[in-house]
């Protein structure tokens, strides 16, 4: 057997390099500690399977309309601006008889710049859109996923908005109706956004009424190690 010792020159070591000193006192007790060590983490850190289920954010209440038809002569408030309850949002002429409209609930008004002196007005000039109402959501999910959807109804789900204003939004909402089976093996359901979350929408997407989403929906929340076995 050649028990010739090999000399190599410095630039040679710092190429190869050397293994640590450790590794060589206690071999492969080490090794196999580390190995016992990732195993035993991956047993109890727990890694969730989740789906994304489309759904939709909407107001609760309705925005009011300012159509054509009410001959809106003048904006008594500028776009953007909060209206409260009872308070005068526009002057309409009608056969020369003027008349106040003011805001049947809190909210913002909303219009485009000349969209009263257009020689062909729109049918919808301004809106006034629900300032710190409820938000709620629906959707349709399938037969399989519909039972854990079910039993998680009074968990908070976590959903994120499609069109994604800035930062990446949480927000949080709770199942409250759950409709029985379609003939496309579909069940449709609603819920409420929560309160805190509804804050945010009105901040970020103030004149938004409808909004596309995604609600994570957990499968199940096995650990690492178990989903390696299987």
């Amino acid at each position: 057997m050649d028990k010739t010792e090999h000399i190599y020159s410095a630039e040679i070591k710092e190429i190869v390099g050397e293994p640590p000193k450790w590794l060589l006192k206690s071999g492969g007790g080490s090794l196999l500690l580390l190995l016992l060590l990732l195993l035993a983490l991956s047993a109890f850190t727990h890694y969730p399977d989740k789906k994304a289920i489309a759904i939709n954010i909407y107001r609760e209440q309705n925005p009011l309309i300012l159509s054509k038809s009410l001959n809106v002569c003048r904006f008594l408030k500028t776009s953007g601006a909060q209206a409260k309850k009872g308070e005068a949002i526009a002057l309409a002429d009608r056969d020369g008889i003027k008349q106040i409209i003011t805001a049947p609930f809190m909210g913002k008004l909303f219009y485009a710049d000349g969209v009263l002196t257009e020689t062909h007005k729109k049918d919808t000039l301004a809106m006034l859109v629900p300032s710190k109402g409820i938000f709620k959501f629906k959707g349709q999910i399938s037969a399989e996923y519909a039972r854990l959807l079910n039993d998680s109804k009074n968990t908070a789900f976590k959903i994120t908005p499609n069109n994604q204003l800035g930062d990446d939004l949480e927000l949080y909402g709770k199942l409250t109706t759950l409709g029985p089976l379609k003939t496309n093996n579909m069940f449709d359901f609603t819920g409420t956004i929560e309160p805190a979350s509804g804050n945010i929408l009105d901040q970020k997407y103030v004149a938004v009424l409808n909004l596309d989403a995604r609600l994570m929906l957990v499968l199940d929340n096995k650990t690492i190690l178990s989903r390696i076995l299987n």
